[in-house]
């Protein structure tokens, strides 16, 4: 299937503005430089216009296109400084010292938390100096758990007293930097607010559509639960048909993942796409009447937006509703647009929007999905064709999920390290299924007025579900259900990428600078990779991770490590993930040999790794260093040992000063197992003593590399 490029006109629009924003947010320019060279720009491009004898000439046209695209890219760079004010408005009135007062009003529904309620906060107002200053932009806060923070709502403004600090970033190699996602959308500060330090203003919040939305959202909820669903069943239909995935636990989401299903949860094109057929197909007597198409083409927007209101407007249903709305509107003006015009049309409406979506996984995802569906899917579909309908409808479902998996494998290996084996498989039984369920749902809360008809509704969608997640599960257990922990960087994706899109072109264009482009892009990836896997077979590093309350070291030799770490924080898996998987997969470890630390050093296995080691004292290389725990013993009118590191963990038993008795360490290195209050009190005294302290809590994690 080949199109011209000329009869996709806003692909070439929204490319130069995608490109923007990039830079944008990688480099983050001063919004007035950009807004001046902006305005000079059209300023150029407008005196561009006037001059007639190059509007006339056909060869100059390409001056108008970079005029174009210079002001698209400018225009992306202009918009996205200016929404990054906001959190510098903010910063300029904060002090450093004492608790302030603020103003502000909920904007997201609240989250529980294990310890702690969790919502987001528009800052209406600072109090500087006995003066109120109006404040703007956002604020993640932390509610003390008690009952009356369970009652707050969106559109609450409250009053509270607290000092914001800056959200940090990262403190271990390649952890997830929840830094640079929180600025994304638009937020900087974090604060945590104890129950008496803050007061609701109004106690019943002004009206706003989300806040009705979310209600709406609530009722539907309860609804379901009354007609007897529970459980993971009602977790699943919450997420399923109102996009609410706050009640599905992390086993049923990893199993999910495992079986290439996750995408079913999240509220998107599929589930849009189902809703648009359904109403599409009811009110299509509207047809048949002077001006019933307009009137359709107006109830199939407000039910598009209102169901992508009440799911939460996420960047996955937004694209969708954005999508189907360009369809109808085209529908009811009577012109004929291409899909790749409407992708192209809706990912420029909510960039304008808010350009920082560009930079959300599940945009990213869900438009790529899109283009590989209606890229390579009707090839892919043309390569068997059955005369049955029942193994045609497999093949295409089949087709499908293979598009869309080629168009996002990159992208999913990149964010997540990890690829579901048996994708196909569970796509043929998941899809139908997940269609069904939000038939079904959407048909129980329809009629959820008339109770018989409703409850049996409700019943086949509780077994509905349950049979998605026995499949789901049943895939989830077979063996090789996951590849975990697989490396795969920036530069790895974007050449697959550039072999996806030379294939592509090929095909559709049969030409051979494609074919020479792609085996380029597969050589560099093999080169890379082998470049990589040989820098891996010679790494030796000692890496000391921040894992707060926790000790957590590293012995990498090669592809090989040992791993040191407390008992409590090997049971923590999800934590431990967290703070040092990603680093694992970077270095691309193949075997590991963990040791607790409440297990005895002797149990070590040094064949594995250049390691000499003897009670705590271990000889990695040329590298010597001593773990202090609760199993170390003062010797008795020792010699000094001359060490490279000293490693303290929470377990000491002894002062500093006891310790340099037996030896004398080039560093002091704290782990993050202690206290801040513990961790502080070392540090002082370490100053003192006049010895090179690392704290591993302040400072991050501690690498060092030996080659």
């Amino acid at each position: 299937m080949y199109t011209n490029l000329n009869s996709i006109p806003l692909l070439r629009l929204v490319i130069p503005f995608i490109a923007g924003v990039f830079w944008t947010v990688d480099q983050q320019p001063n919004f007035e430089l950009i807004l001046f060279l902006f305005g000079v720009q059209l300023v150029v491009y407008c005196s561009l216009l006037l001059i007639k004898p190059l509007i006339a000439n056909y060869q100059f046209r390409w001056v108008y296109g970079i005029g174009i695209a210079m002001a698209l890219f400018l225009g992306a760079a202009s918009l996205t400084s200016y929404r990054f004010k906001d959190n510098v408005a903010i910063t300029k009135l904060l002090t450093d010292k004492d608790n302030q007062l603020f103003i502000g009003e909920i904007v997201t529904p609240p989250q529980n938390k294990p310890k702690s309620l969790k919502a987001i906060l528009t800052i209406k107002s600072i109090k500087k100096r006995d003066q109120w200053i109006h404040g703007r932009g956002k604020v993640m806060v932390y509610f003390q758990q008690e009952e009356f923070a369970k009652q707050l709502a969106i559109g609450d403004v409250i009053a509270f007293k607290a000092q914001l600090k800056k959200v940090m970033p990262p403190k271990n190699p390649d952890e997830f930097d929840f830094k640079k996602y929180l600025s994304y959308h638009f937020i900087e500060h974090q604060v945590f607010i104890n129950a008496k330090n803050w007061k609701r203003l109004n106690p019943s919040p002004s009206f706003s559509w989300l806040h009705f939305a979310t209600n709406c959202r609530n009722q539907l909820i309860n609804s379901l639960q009354q007609k007897g669903l529970q459980g993971k069943e009602l977790a699943v239909a919450s997420a399923l048909i109102l996009g609410y995935k706050e009640e599905i636990d992390t086993p049923l989401k990893n199993a999910y993942a495992s079986a290439g299903a996750m995408h079913v949860l999240a509220v998107s094109g599929l589930h849009v796409g189902v809703l648009f057929l359904i109403f599409s197909t009811l009110f299509s007597f509207l047809d048949r009447i002077k001006y019933g198409g307009i009137l359709k083409g107006i109830v199939l927007l407000l039910i598009l937006w209102s169901y992508a209101l009440l799911t939460g407007l996420s960047p996955s249903v937004m694209r969708a509703a954005t999508m189907f709305s360009f369809i109808v509107v085209a529908k009811m003006t009577n012109r004929n647009v291409t899909i790749y015009n409407t992708l192209a049309a809706s990912a420029f409406c909510l960039l304008i929007y808010n350009p920082l979506l560009l930079m959300e996984v599940g945009f990213q995802l869900s438009y790529l999905a899109v283009l590989g569906i209606v890229i390579i899917q009707p090839w892919i579909t043309n390569w068997f064709q059955f005369k049955l309908k029942i193994p045609q409808l497999i093949w295409e479902i089949t087709a499908v999920s293979v598009a869309a998996q080629i168009a996002t494998f990159p992208l999913g290996l990149m964010y997540f390290h990890q690829f579901p084996n048996y994708f196909m498989f569970s796509n043929l039984i998941v899809i139908p299924l997940a269609v069904l369920i939000l038939y079904l749902g959407l048909s129980t809360l329809s009629f959820s007025f008339v109770p018989l008809l409703s409850s049996m509704l409700a019943l086949g969608l509780k077994y509905s579900i349950q049979a998605l997640n026995y499949v789901v599960h049943f895939i989830d257990q077979l063996p090789y259900s996951l590849s975990e922990n697989i490396r795969f960087g920036m530069r790895d994706t974007c050449l697959i990428y550039l072999v996806i899109g030379s294939t592509i072109a090929f095909i559709a264009s049969r030409k051979f600078k494609y074919l020479l482009l792609g085996s380029l892009c597969i050589s560099s990836f093999l080169v890379n990779t082998l470049w990589t896997q040989s820098s891996h077979l010679h790494q030796q590093q000692l890496i000391i991770y921040n894992t707060p309350k926790h000790t957590a070291i590293s012995i990498i030799d090669g592809k090989d490590q040992l791993f040191i770490a407390d008992q409590s924080l090997l049971d923590n898996r999800k934590q431990l993930e967290f703070h040092v998987q990603n680093n694992w997969n970077s270095h691309g470890l193949e075997k590991e040999e963990i040791i607790a630390l409440n297990q005895p050093m002797d149990t070590i296995s040094s064949h594995k790794i250049n390691l000499y080691h003897k009670n705590c004292f271990f000889q990695f290389y040329t590298l010597r260093f001593v773990l202090i725990d609760a199993h170390y013993q003062l010797q008795q009118n020792p010699v000094q040992l001359q060490i490279n590191y000293l490693i303290l963990t929470k377990d000491n038993p002894f002062t500093l000063a006891e310790l340099l008795t037996q030896f004398t360490p080039q560093q002091l290195i704290l782990d993050a197992s202690h206290s801040p209050f513990k961790n502080k009190m070392l540090v002082k005294e370490a100053h003192q003593l006049n010895i090179n302290c690392w704290s591993v809590l302040n400072d991050g994690a501690f690498q060092y590399a030996l080659n």
